[in-house]
């Protein structure tokens, strides 16, 4: 082994700040660190001890100035970093008091190695990290607020990893020590002897040499004594097993005694345990066994000990830092969901109000005061808010300037209003300083919004968590009071809708729609004038569902537009395999208000054409709803025209329930018009109805239209209309809509009542 290849630590991407100068000092510093532990390990002389001292001190000096102008630029004003100089500050102390320590040179450098391992592993992997990823998201244009909110995320996030990463650092260390050891002894007994007890005596973690026959202590460094409190020769010939408690004694002799299960050149699987220490005082410990020794026949074992105190502490901070917001003391987002969960869980037979609240305005006021003040407005609002608010409300803070409460009782919900009075009142007069009552203060102002989940609901927390936030943005928006309640009624029926679209969208792709066809005829004569497609949706849950069972619900999605493409080439399909028996008949196809608007509709239209070349164009006929045609009449009649122009024909729809002019009428390129059903149904009765249909026919005949009446249901209404010049009719007195074999049946078969064949021709 090659001792100028020596590192602690190799280099990696767990020390990168993505910040490339602050990531070019870092790693000059973690070179530092590793010809300082080949110093250590080789034996040193005062000048390189004190060469390694000065240049650490010129590392710092302008590592720091340079790491400091960058968090300055975006945290001058901030507590945040305040404390990073803080500790800065903190390394260059260190520093000179090791510096300024008595004795052999190797006593001193093992000190500064351990302080500069402590350094690297907890601020640079910690702090660093995390003001570098709010420096990042500062550039990436979020606010001050939101950039801390988003650096403490990511280190919540990344914690896990940082602490694995620490894990593995040790135990790259204590193989980097076995290895080094074996190369020592190599090099001959005396200086081999001299170098590994100089590293044994300096290794900053505790070290035991054992028989690994019987498990006694034959060595001890200075570390495990101050660890164990025990004295080298206090802990010579003991059993190791004396150093634990009694219930962790069995399952340490097996580790430490037992024959090498890995290969040579390999540790064993870490093991965590308790030692005991003379003052009673249990230590928790990570174990490491090393590789065996020989020693004139006589088996020996390293074991390595960790003091794991300041990494369970660091655990701990992280486990709770990882739900609770540092700067409040509340609960986090991820702090206050967890809650929620169990909330929703035990409270589902009852009510429960979720409050999303929100300080107005303030990224304005920390521009205008500073972040630290700002931070001071949100811990104040977050103390007083912990007063005044009983057991029964939950607080907790999702970061930046936004809250979350939850009123857990029937009690609280009872009373919500007033707790809401509670929650604004608490605005007034906030300190923005530390100068005690004569210090300024601010009237801050929130607003909130308000979801209250029914009992037996089912609804998930981020589900009630939107919903509050929607009226929350309802009252921004408003301005009038502050607060607003979610529409659970309207969000009921949104809900419905949005579960209908997503359903009618699985169905188009599991082949669930079909198509029927419905006659269209001259009702005195018999002609066929065509059919009109008519969708049907098979619902494997409702049966079979008529367009006006969920129509109405998709009309304004997208996929409305796939809809009517479908439509539109399954009626060319079929128009096709009815050219092939030999019959010829023209379809019809409604298309709603999406597809009509669609800037491109015509060249849409046009490819599904061209797929079928052999039916004549004018065989398709495009119906679109009066209301649709003339409520955009200006992107309607272009496309109207462009479809005309591709020699499709076209038909308005319902006609009658709108209020479209003559001069529109007039302009619209439609070859027919179809009055709505509604008129025929009742104008045996209402002569206003009746007089209606007059007017439309009248209106076809002046505009060269033809005209035709949906819904003829009764015989009698077919030869009324006829003695009124409406001739073409469609209905169930005709045929019902009927599949393309049904149809076939009913053609071979079909002719008019005599009561119509029998009416004289209109003059």
């Amino acid at each position: 082994m090659n001792t100028d290849e020596f590192e602690i630590f190799p280099w990696g991407d767990e020390f990168l700040t993505r910040i490339p100068e602050v990531d070019r000092q870092h790693h000059y510093l973690v070179d530092l660190i590793n010809r300082l532990a080949r110093t250590v390990l080789e034996g040193t002389d005062e000048a390189t001890a004190d060469g390694i001292v000065a240049e650490l001190r010129d590392y710092a000096r302008y590592h720091f100035e340079t790491e400091e102008g960058i968090w300055a630029r975006a945290f001058r004003d901030d507590e945040w970093f305040a404390r990073h100089c803080q500790a800065h500050a903190g390394f260059i102390d260190e520093l000179d008091r090791i510096a300024a320590l008595e004795g052999p040179d190797e006593y001193r450098l093992q000190p500064l190695l351990e302080f500069l391992v402590r350094w690297l592993t907890l601020h640079i992997l910690r702090s660093d990290k995390q003001m570098a990823a709010a420096i990042n998201a500062l550039e990436a244009g979020v606010g001050v607020a939101e950039a801390r909110e988003r650096a403490a995320r990511h280190f919540r996030e990344q914690s896990s990893a940082s602490l694995e990463s620490l894990l593995n650092t040790y135990v790259h260390i204590e193989r980097q020590v076995s290895q080094f050891a074996r190369h020592l002894a190599s090099r001959g007994q005396e200086e081999a002897e001299n170098r590994f007890r100089t590293l044994f005596d300096c290794f900053i973690h505790p070290l035991l040499i054992l028989d690994a026959e019987d498990g006694s202590i034959l060595d001890a460094n200075p570390a495990a004594c101050r660890m164990t409190g025990h004295a080298e020769d206090e802990l010579k010939q003991r059993p190791i097993t004396d150093l634990h408690p009694d219930d962790e004694r069995e399952r340490i002799a097996a580790h430490l005694t037992a024959p090498p299960e890995a290969p040579a050149g390999h540790d064993s699987p870490p093991l965590y345990s308790r030692v005991r220490t003379a003052t009673q005082r249990d230590v928790p410990v990570r174990i490491t066994r090393g590789g065996e020794l020989r020693d004139h026949g006589r088996r020996l074992r390293v074991a390595f000990y960790e003091n794991m105190t300041r990494e369970l502490e660091h655990r701990r901070e992280l486990e709770w830092r990882s739900f609770n917001d540092p700067l409040t003391g509340l609960p986090n987002r991820a702090g206050i969901m967890q809650a929620l969960e169990q909330v929703t869980t035990e409270h589902d037979d009852t009510a429960l109000a979720l409050i999303s609240i929100d300080v107005d305005d303030f990224g304005a006021l920390n521009n205008r005061l500073g972040t630290a003040a700002g931070d001071r407005i949100l811990a104040e609002l977050s103390r007083r808010w912990r007063e005044r608010l009983n057991d029964d409300a939950l607080l907790g803070r999702r970061g930046g300037d936004e809250f979350i409460l939850v009123l857990r009782s029937s009690g609280a919900i009872e009373r919500l209003e007033e707790i809401m009075g509670t929650v604004i009142e608490a605005g007034h007069h906030v300190p923005v300083s530390d100068k005690g009552p004569a210090g300024a203060s601010e009237n801050v102002s929130v607003s909130a919004g308000i979801s209250i989940r029914p009992p037996r609901s089912g609804l998930d927390p981020e589900t009630v968590l939107r919903q509050a936030d929607h009226a929350l943005y309802e009252s921004k928006l408003r301005r009038d009071r502050a607060w607003e309640y979610f529409d659970h009624g309207q969000y009921q029926r949104v809900a419905s809708r949005h579960r209908t679209i997503s359903a009618f969208r699985q169905a188009m792709h599991r082949n669930e729609l079909s198509v029927e066809y419905q006659p269209k005829v001259n009702m005195r004569t018999g002609t066929i004038l065509g059919v009109e497609a008519l969708v049907r949706w098979r619902h494997p849950d409702h049966g079979l569902l008529t367009p006006g069972e969920f129509l109405p619900t998709i009309e304004n999605d997208p996929v409305s537009i796939e809809l009517g493409e479908y439509m539109l080439e399954e009626a060319m399909r079929q128009m096709e395999a009815w050219r092939a028996a030999g019959r010829h008949l023209p379809v019809s196809v409604n298309i709603g208000a999406l597809q009509l608007e669609s800037g491109d509709l015509p060249r849409r239209l046009e490819n599904i054409l061209d797929r079928h070349p052999e039916i004549p164009r004018a065989d398709l006929e495009i119906e679109v709803l009066e209301s649709t045609a003339f409520d955009n009449a200006a992107a309607a009649e272009a496309n109207m025209r462009a479809v005309r122009e591709l020699g499709v024909s076209m038909s308005i729809d319902d006609f009658g329930t709108g209020y479209s002019s003559l001069t529109y009428i007039k302009r619209v390129p439609a070859n027919a018009l179809k009055m709505d059903r509604s008129y025929v149904r009742d104008m045996l009765e209402d002569a206003d109805d009746r007089a209606i249909i007059e007017a439309v026919v009248g209106l076809a005949r002046a505009f060269d239209r033809l005209v035709l009446a949906e819904g003829v249901e009764t015989v009698e209404q077919g030869r009324i209309l006829i003695g009124m010049g409406c001739e073409n009719g469609q209905g169930y007195a005709i045929a019902r809509p009927l599949p393309p074999d049904a149809l076939e049946g009913w053609l071979e078969h079909w002719t008019p009542p005599t009561e119509w064949s029998a009416a004289p021709a209109p003059a």
